[in-house]
């Protein structure tokens, strides 16, 4: 029976071989832990968390949770084995679905953050208007009160 550690090591090295990963650089990132972190695991001097474990399944749905952390079933989901055996897709189109999933979600976060920030730019320009309105009343009525002044002294 394999350790969780070599199940780990097994799937990181299918993520590689299907091309969705190129280095365990890569897969460390994407999981959020430093490289050197993973490096550790792999090699035992840091122990497999179960936390370990969610994040690798996290960068690749079909991996299976259950088969890392305990060896039961396969390392790739049943249902997920199938459908890849019906409808095959070429394993660089799931890496681009990753990105694609990565920029709608920075583009969504964005665009939750424009809305409001657009909204203060137009109360802004609205303020600027109505305060350069205010200076141009303000420079009539004292360009009115100077002509009045210089009428006076004459």
């Amino acid at each position: 029976m394999d350790s969780i550690r070599e199940r780990v090591r097994q799937a990181m090295e299918w993520l590689k071989d299907n091309r969705l990963f190129n280095s365990n650089r890569a897969i460390a990132e994407k999981m959020g832990y430093n490289p050197s972190v993973v490096s550790q695991v792999i090699t035992g001097k840091s122990n497999v968390s179960e936390r370990f474990v969610k994040s690798l399944c996290s960068i690749y749905p079909l991996l299976s949770f259950e088969w890392i952390w305990s060896g039961n079933g396969n390392m790739i989901q049943e249902t997920a084995a199938r459908q890849q055996e019906s409808d095959p897709e070429p394993p660089q189109f799931d890496r681009f679905s990753y990105i694609l999933a990565d920029m709608a979600e920075i583009i969504k976060n964005m665009t939750a953050f424009m809305g409001p920030m657009n909204n203060r730019l137009e109360r802004l320009e609205k303020r600027i208007d109505e305060q350069a309105k205010e200076i141009e009343r303000l420079r009539s009525e004292l360009s009115a009160k100077e002509k009045a002044a210089t009428s006076r002294k004459k």
